[in-house]
């Protein structure tokens, strides 16, 4: 896993990874046919109180695909089905997807597969998302975390995605997500991620994500 991690980002440092992969509850792992692995997905399954509130939250660690598999929807069907197996265990509860981002490919996620996300490119600020956001963001974060801007910021990169695979600024010229993206978080080159927030629901998600995840609370992963 290190390895392939280490293969797309920069900054990568290995007692980082593992120490970041100890605090998680479960890995999605991508295999090729001959057991290679080409893509993971790291999964902790939270609780914050927001408002006097429990929330219940999946959170993305590291996540990577093999850059020659990039179109391949694999990795995010599992996931998915990850995420109904989550939300399978909760009952009536809530869940929420929690991602800290720094690629415009993931950030693209969300306005692919969710119907109210935030932050979006095409809404005003959802006050309830933004709440639950910013609690778990403030808990997680602390003083890292700037609820102004929705950006967490390390100061020294925590890792990034090498300059051959980021292409964000290119890519901004022909998609309005990225250009969301880049304008939201115009330092994701050295590692500053934004906070996002979306509920996994089966009327949130569209497209197969919405399969995916039936398929994970009627049978698990």
């Amino acid at each position: 896993m290190f390895r392939l991690y280490e293969r797309h980002y920069d900054a990568a440092d290995r007692d980082r990874f593992e120490r970041d992969l100890a605090e998680k509850n479960a890995v999605v792992l991508v295999r090729s046919g001959t057991g290679e692995i080409i893509g993971f997905s790291t999964i902790l399954v939270g609780r914050q109180e927001v408002d006097g509130t429990e929330v219940n939250y999946l959170f993305s660690g590291d996540t990577v695909l093999d850059a020659s598999r990039w179109g391949d929807p694999v990795l995010l069907q599992a996931w998915f089905r990850a995420a109904g197996a989550v939300k399978a265990g909760l009952g009536n509860g809530q869940l929420f997807w929690f991602p800290i981002i720094k690629g415009h490919r993931t950030y693209r996620i969300l306005p692919n597969f969710f119907r109210d996300y935030f932050p979006a490119a095409d809404a005003d600020a959802a006050p309830g998302l933004l709440r639950i956001r910013d609690g778990i963001a403030t808990a997680r974060y602390g003083q890292h975390f700037d609820p102004a801007t929705g950006l967490i910021d390390f100061g020294e990169s925590q890792g990034h995605l090498r300059e051959q695979w980021a292409d964000a600024e290119h890519r901004a010229r022909h998609n309005r997500h990225a250009d969301f993206f880049l304008k939201a978080n115009p330092s994701y080159y050295r590692g500053v991620e934004l906070a996002c927030i979306a509920e996994f629901d089966l009327p949130n998600l569209k497209r197969y994500g919405a399969t995916s995840f039936a398929e994970g609370m009627a049978n698990g992963w």
